[in-house]
Parts: structure tokens; sequence; C-alpha cells
């Protein structure tokens, strides 16, 4: 059996619903195993529709901001057309193989490198090529926000990243169980 993949994947929420530096939304657990995972396939491509939709598979995952995250096997040779709304952020992570994005012609992006999308499209346009590929599909409504990161902690500002990353370290505002824990695996 293949050793298992992790990717962390952070999800803003838009901070103009936020009354402090950190969105105090109640917690709110979706599992989805893996045998659940809606899965749709089509012309040498296969897709696991975690969240949103693809190739008329809709995953049940409820997102706070409306989100797609596709995860994408394709044969050698195969095309995908994924529409993609209008003004919406997108971006693939090439997990394996190669496949190229966009106009045919364009340079294939290869295992390990992430292609970023404009958002001036409708969808997006993937050939595989070699062995086939397969990769991440993320796209979501763009919330028009600053970014400042630093390791784990992804905030606003690079001051809000400080004071987080403080918070942590002193054991507050969120992380009063940080001290000890482990991830049980």
């Amino acid at each position: 059996m293949d050793p298992p993949q992790i990717l962390q994947i952070f999800a803003e929420r838009n901070n103009n619903k936020c009354c402090c530096y950190v969105c105090r939304v109640a917690p709110r657990y979706q599992e989805l195993r893996s045998r659940d995972i809606p899965t749709a396939e089509k012309d040498g491509v296969s897709v696991k529709v975690i969240g949103g939709e693809a190739l008329g598979a809709r995953s049940p995952i409820q997102t706070r901001t409306p989100a797609m995250w596709l995860d994408v096997t394709m044969r050698p040779g195969a095309r995908l057309r994924q529409p993609v709304p209008a003004g919406w952020s997108a971006c693939a992570y090439v997990l394996d193989g190669e496949a190229s994005f966009g106009q045919p012609g364009d340079e294939a992006a290869g295992a390990h490198h992430c292609v970023v999308f404009g958002n001036d499209g409708d969808g997006v346009d993937v050939r595989s090529e070699g062995a086939g590929a397969r990769f991440l599909l993320l796209v979501a409504r763009p919330h028009g926000e600053a970014v400042a990161l630093d390791g784990p902690f992804v905030m606003n500002t690079s001051e809000e990243v400080q004071q987080a990353r403080e918070d942590y370290l002193n054991r507050r505002n969120g992380f009063e169980m940080a001290a000890g824990w482990t991830s049980g695996q």
C-alpha cells in the first residue's frame, strides 16, 4: 500500500464578518471518508469531488465560503475542461505525472509544482502529458483581503500573525489546549 499523502490547505473566511482578529465561529466538523467521496469518470479522467461539483458529481461537504476541491487523475493524453465561475481564483497542485494547463503549447507542469490561474476566464483546460497526471484543483471566490503568513499562522497583517504566534506560545485566545497536544497517530 502507498504511504498516505497529506496536504495542508488554508481557507480564509471573509474578515468583514469578524469582530476581532480571530473569527469566533462555532467549530463544525464534516467527515467524508475516502470511500464516500463522490467520483466521476469520463474520457480517461477520474475526479474525486471533495468539495464542489465536477463531471456531474457533487460533494456533500458544505463550506462557509464557496469553493471547489477536486482530486483529478488523468490517463495519458486525456483532456479536461473544468468550469470555474467567472472572477473566482483557481490553482492546480500537481501530485504526480505531468499536465499542461491552458492553451495547446503551454508549458507542462510536473509533480510538486503549483499552477496559479488568472480569474478572467470561465474554466480550466488541462491535458495530461507522458504517463498521465494527478493533481488537486482548488477553486474559490476571492475575498479581496490581504494575506500575511508565517509558518502555520495565516492572518491579514504581519501584526496579526505576531499576535497569533504570541497567543499560541502563551496558550490563550483559542490555543489553551496547545501544550502537549499530539495527533494520536
